[in-house]
């Protein structure tokens, strides 16, 4: 790994970050790695072990928990809210039998974990309703929790987080939601100081397909590559546009086949593998249209040769 490393992040025992022209950091796990996700101070890294089954493996910060065991307050010693790479050991007591993670997602501070069974666990910062854990419940937790509200006749299959909600998508493409929606962002018409358990979200502007969760935005891809788009920001519909309550489908983009969001940008690549970004933060390039300071408020396609696009995406 690379970059900012003052809570262990990299997975090393070390916290000194990585510099311009520096070697990477490298750690060695046993097993092949899947998939990786990264919070604010802490990754979760989802490996298939040598022997079929898989686990996930932990590390950064650990303040409210989001690593899965108990954090030391800052009262104590705070060398001890952080983690090199360890094991989630506490992700079996919670699972079935042949029941493994599938996915996983890092908000700012907490994590959500997929499983087979089309069930979802998270841990970590709750305060806004990011665990899904229940009307009441604003706790952090250091063990997963199962997310509630899901109808159990539905499956989960997959879930997109990177700062303080959740959004959730089953096999019968009904859309969840889940924690912080103050911004409007849950698609419900309103805006929801938290939503503490998973809620069904009305999506009806076609069949949703792939989701992808931004900071103070949500984006929804429907079957038939459109995107859709609902909060607040530079939200892909024009520089007059920065909130709306409503899912809104973005023009300028078609044939779409993957999304992804961050804080305050998105990205979309189409059926010609053709790579789109928007947003704001635009702070030494970030979004790759060839400036260092101008936001973004409508899809702007990137130079990248379709033939360095993954087509698996």
């Amino acid at each position: 790994g690379f970059g900012i490393n003052r809570c262990k992040q990299l997975g090393g025992e070390t916290r000194a970050p990585t510099t311009a022209g520096a070697a990477l950091l490298r750690q060695t796990i046993e097993g092949k790695v899947v998939q990786i996700a990264c919070g604010r101070e802490h990754s979760a890294i989802l490996v298939e072990k040598n022997d079929g089954t898989r686990k996930v493996v932990m590390c950064g910060g650990n303040a409210y928990g989001q690593l899965g065991f108990e954090p030391h307050r800052p009262s104590e010693t705070p060398e001890l809210q952080t983690s090199a790479l360890r094991d989630l050991s506490a992700l079996s007591d919670v699972l079935a039998p042949a029941e493994v993670p599938v996915k996983i997602q890092c908000g700012l501070d907490h994590t959500a974990i997929l499983t087979s069974a089309g069930r979802v666990f998270a841990m970590g910062w709750g305060a806004d309703g990011q665990l899904g854990a229940g009307a009441g419940s604003t706790a952090d937790h250091a063990a997963p929790v199962q997310v509630v509200g899901v109808d159990g006749k539905q499956r989960i299959v997959d879930i997109s987080s990177t700062t303080d909600f959740t959004l959730a998508l089953t096999e019968d493409s009904t859309l969840y939601y889940w924690g912080n929606a103050e911004y409007g962002q849950c698609m419900t018409g309103e805006k929801i100081d938290r939503v503490l358990s998973a809620m069904r979200v009305p999506f009806s502007q076609g069949k949703a397909a792939s989701i992808a969760a931004g900071g103070s935005h949500a984006l929804v891809l429907d079957s038939c590559g459109r995107v859709h788009v609902c909060g607040y920001g530079a939200l892909g519909l024009g520089p007059d546009t920065i909130s709306v309550l409503h899912p809104a489908a973005i023009k300028g983009i078609e044939g779409v086949t993957f999304i992804a969001a961050s804080t305050d940008r998105c990205l979309a690549i189409d059926d010609e593998r053709r790579v789109y970004s928007w947003g704001l933060g635009n702070t030494a390039g970030r979004l790759g249209n060839g400036t260092v300071s101008e936001n973004a408020f409508a899809p702007q396609q990137l130079d990248v040769d379709p033939e360095l696009v993954d087509p698996q995406l």
